[in-house]
């Protein structure tokens, strides 16, 4: 379980890569393509956040932190990371399945579209920066991906009114496991899975957290002083 917790996200991007393979193979086209891509690109994304560049794991909790937000534990530890990125792989992994199903991948796209405005507005904006770990993906991956997808179901004809419907309330319960499951229930200012010192030292952390005004965590602390 520690090393799951510790390298879900390296574990990821091995899947990415069997999955660009495996596609090298099969020769998927039309929506399912797009789907699969997609796919990859969420595995891609989280590995940008967690491992390189990194550093999602502080930024996140300051982005999302209140006043009794702790960098390396709460909200954001590495347990309900991990639940919370499984429950996106099944997001965009369901779509692939059935791709005929369009509320299912248009959710998806959703989610992506989503991401630009987390990454690209809210985290720039809390980070003071024009760059955080995460959003080269959105831009190069998810966007352009949902553009196509949106172009594929409107020039054939596949998608409805109720598909947006059903889209938008898939990703509601989605995003409801993970603030409810993921962030109230399993969020804990002392959880016994705080993130490890390599994790949040990626991205340059004690520059931006001292520079944001916020206190360095123990674990990121000189040795001397820790």
């Amino acid at each position: 379980m520690r090393f799951l917790l510790r390298h879900w996200y390296d574990l990821g991007l091995a899947l990415a890569i069997a999955t660009l393979v495996w596609q090298a193979f099969a020769q998927y086209d039309g929506l399912r393509l797009i789907l699969l891509l997609n796919l990859v690109v969420i595995s891609l994304h989280q590995y940008e956040e967690y491992h390189w560049p990194g550093g999602g794991p502080w930024m996140i909790n300051v982005v999302l932190g209140t006043k009794d937000a702790t960098v390396d534990r709460y909200p954001l530890n590495q347990l309900n990371a991990l639940l919370n990125n499984f429950v996106l792989w099944l997001l965009y992994l369901l779509p692939v399945i059935w791709p005929e199903t369009i509320w299912l991948g248009l959710g998806a796209v959703l989610v992506g579209f989503g991401q630009l405005f987390a990454h690209g507005v809210q985290c720039n904006i809390k980070l003071k920066t024009w760059y955080n770990p995460g959003l080269a993906t959105v831009i190069i991956g998810h966007v352009p991906l949902g553009i196509w997808y949106l172009v594929e179901v409107y020039r054939n004809d596949l998608i409805s009114g109720w598909d947006w419907v059903g889209a938008i309330a898939y990703v509601l319960v989605v995003m409801g496991i993970i603030v409810g499951v993921g962030f109230v229930l399993m969020g804990n200012k002392t959880s016994p899975h705080p993130f490890a010192r390599e994790e949040l030292v990626r991205s340059n952390a004690v520059r931006h957290l001292t520079r944001l005004g916020i206190a360095l965590p123990e674990a990121l602390l000189p040795e001397s002083h820790a």
